[in-house]
């Protein structure tokens, strides 16, 4: 496969939401070209495609698999991407590498937010698309309907290639408009068997065919101008047009299958080897020369001039690092020295493999178009580009959205704390879209993933791969306090207790400041009624006063303190006592300056179909949010809303639940406001309890 020609090369990703038949079209593909004797089935937890423990044992994908097949005289690389939205960064790091998409539809489900977010990635990258409406095997399936519910979200035509025969558990072959056959499919067959049509069908196809002409001569001008004066189009002319409209995003082609009764897969694969770019007519990528800093275009075609990129990474504490790449331009041979751009560094590939599933197989040359990996170079991470030593290439990298659901993570046993930190920074490593934070504030380490499953998955992994049973639970909110008047207070520390004593004795004004501006020290004493060297000790007193408040001992903040005057005794003096007195002063006036807690309020941006708005309103409403602003962006609106954190924690399962998951969001902090008195209460006391019992 290496050592093909590349343009009879395709690198190809299977993507949609969850529960369309991705996995099972993968097994289809295979089974019919012979790569493997039986096909696999989800149920039977045998597919190729989903072979880890964790996949069988919940039956749908987490991770993309790379599988590859050969159909006729073409090479496919293929990678199967998982369809729910929490596993969207491995998702955006196939579209990264692939040059064709086949984005698969259920003809009965509504259209997920997962979908609507890869519609955006591919149209941002052009991508070549296939729309594959399957299941279409389905009782009360119409097949015309589902397309104009589908085409709303395209910009350019959808345009019919094939055409089922026969609905529900009577679907039993398709029609090839392009080429106006019939193919009729026998439950143990691998290909269509050609047939007649009746004269309905014969109408149809005639009529399909008919729009696919028009939709792609309005695509050249001299086609066009024939059509026009009703001049008979020449087959080869339209079939060059036809591939140049595919590949240039200017028509959509749609077809009808079912994965799971392998009927229409065969005219599919014969579409991706005719219409699907190669990896030498795709868009030209570009790269960052890292020596000259200049931005050059990879040659695809370049035998020297070497340029792959990370996009996938598969850590096994059995196998070791597995870095999966996809090769833009040059060849690889196992043995030599490569740099990697990470780690600016160059590493000896000792072996490189080709990925099958789960089986890894040695090859000896890899060039433009193929996907390998290499095994065992720690240094190598996900979003890298290896290139040539002595031409040394960075490639853009992904953008993975921001995790958006925490929770506090714990060890199940004492003692595993760095087991946990170097288990998640394994994972990590496989999947950008999780995130590790220790809050000092709260004290609690924070794990965040795109949204419970996610975490779930994540838990799971971390027995399964490391052997650490962890707890998950919400995380704790970081209150702050402050002051909301100004006041003034003093405080004289005297103690005697034999020999030296200790005295100190200060007068400070507290005020408030506003939002966000922290804390202010001043000293306005004059005339030396409390000397300079003592000065220092009474800021770094009130500074450890800040760190926990006198409300639930939450950190101060936003509050201004002047030191006006005091007094001191030339032998008991110290900045210790000094200290001390003016913690105690702040303390005691913090209490007369109507002191309030603090919570930290989230930006929220929402993005939901127009029929969720008035659940989502509501819903920010009973979470004491605040809607910013509301707008419009193709088919959905966007509400920009502010809502405390502590009702943001869980808001990825709410919004789910509420939109059927066709909502998504990011969040970002935004500032702090007054906790509700109601609210308050119960934390304050609920903090005096823990005081007492520590106690």
């Amino acid at each position: 496969m290496a050592g093909s020609n590349a343009e009879n090369k395709r690198v190809i990703g299977l993507v949609s939401g969850n529960n369309t038949g991705k996995t099972t079209l993968a097994e289809c593909f295979l089974f019919d070209c012979g790569a493997i004797d039986r096909m696999g089935k989800i149920e039977s937890k045998n597919t190729m495609s989903d072979f880890s423990p964790l996949e069988t044992r919940r039956g749908f994908s987490i991770s993309s698999s790379i599988l590859n097949y050969q159909w006729k005289n073409h090479f496919i690389n293929l990678i199967d991407c998982p369809g729910y939205l929490d596993f969207i960064g491995q998702t955006l790091g196939a579209i990264q590498v692939i040059d064709g998409a086949l984005l698969l539809f259920d003809p009965k489900a509504s259209l997920q937010a997962v979908t609507e977010k890869i519609i955006e990635e591919l149209d941002k990258k052009s991508t070549p698309v296939f729309c594959i409406l399957n299941k279409m095997d389905q009782e009360n399936v119409d097949y015309f309907k589902a397309i104009d519910n589908i085409r709303k979200n395209f910009s350019v035509p959808l345009v019919l290639f094939t055409i089922p025969i026969g609905e529900g558990e009577n679907f039993n072959g398709i029609i090839d408009v392009l080429k106006k056959t019939a193919y009729s499919y026998k439950s143990d067959s691998k290909t269509g068997i050609k047939i007649e049509l009746d004269q309905n069908l014969k109408e149809v196809a005639e009529s399909k065919y008919n729009s696919l002409v028009e939709d792609v001569v309005e695509n050249d001008e001299a086609l066009l101008e024939k059509y026009l004066n009703g001049e008979e189009i020449d087959i080869e002319n339209l079939n060059t047009v036809l591939r140049k409209s595919v590949i240039n995003r200017s028509i959509i082609p749609v077809f009808a299958i079912s994965s799971g009764k392998n009927i229409g897969i065969d005219i599919l694969m014969d579409y991706i080897n005719a219409l699907l770019p190669s990896p030498l007519e795709i868009s030209k990528k570009e790269a960052l020369e890292i020596n000259s800093k200049n931005k050059i275009e990879i040659n695809a075609s370049g035998e020297n001039q070497l340029a792959a990129y990370v996009f996938k990474t598969m850590a096994d504490p059995f196998i070791g690092k597995l870095s999966v790449f996809r090769i833009f331009s040059g060849t690889m041979k196992p043995g030599s020295s490569y740099f990697v751009s990470g780690p600016k560094n160059s590493f000896k590939f000792a072996s490189l493999l080709k990925i099958q599933g789960r089986i890894q197989t040695e090859i000896q040359e890899a060039a433009t178009g193929d996907i390998v990996a290499v095994a065992k170079i720690t240094d190598i991470s996900t979003d890298n580009t290896i290139s040539n030593p002595d031409k040394p290439l960075e490639m853009g990298k992904v953008t993975y959205p921001e995790p958006i659901f925490p929770k506090a993570i714990t060890p199940a046993a004492k003692g595993d704390e760095e087991k946990i930190h170097s288990g998640i920074t394994r994972l990590i490593e496989e999947d950008p879209t999780i995130k590790l934070e220790n809050n000092h504030e709260v004290k609690q380490s924070i794990v965040w993933g795109m949204g419970e499953l996610h975490l779930a998955i994540v838990k799971e992994k971390l027995k399964d791969k490391f052997d650490i049973e962890v707890n998950m639970q919400t995380p704790k909110v970081a209150y702050k306090e402050t002051i909301r008047k100004a006041t003034k207070s003093e405080y004289k520390y005297k103690k005697q207790s034999g020999g030296r004593g200790q005295y100190g004795h200060v007068f400070i004004e507290l005020k408030p400041l506003p939002k966000g501006e922290g804390f202010k020290f001043e000293n306005t004493i004059f005339g030396g009624s409390i000397p300079k060297s003592y000065i220092p000790g009474v800021e770094k007193g009130i500074r450890e006063a800040l760190l926990a408040g006198i409300l639930g001992g939450f950190q101060v903040v936003d509050v201004s303190v002047n030191l006006y005057d005091g007094s001191y005794h030339s032998v008991d003096s110290s900045e210790m006592a000094f200290k001390i007195a003016a913690s105690m002063a702040f303390k005691k006036g913090m209490a007369e300056a109507s002191p309030v807690i603090l919570e930290p309020v989230m930006e929220l941006e929402i993005t939901v179909p127009e029929e969720y708005m008035g659940d989502i309103i509501g819903d920010i409403n009973s979470k004491r949010g605040k809607i910013i602003s509301i707008g419009a962006e193709k088919h959905n609106q966007i509400i920009k809303a502010s809502v405390p954190q502590s009702e943001t924690f869980n808001y990825a399962v709410d919004l789910k639940s509420i939109t059927q998951g066709r909502g998504i969001f990011s969040q970002k902090f935004s500032h702090y406001d007054d906790l509700p008195q109601n609210l308050a209460d119960p934390i304050i006391e609920e903090r005096k309890k823990q005081q007492e019992a520590h106690e």
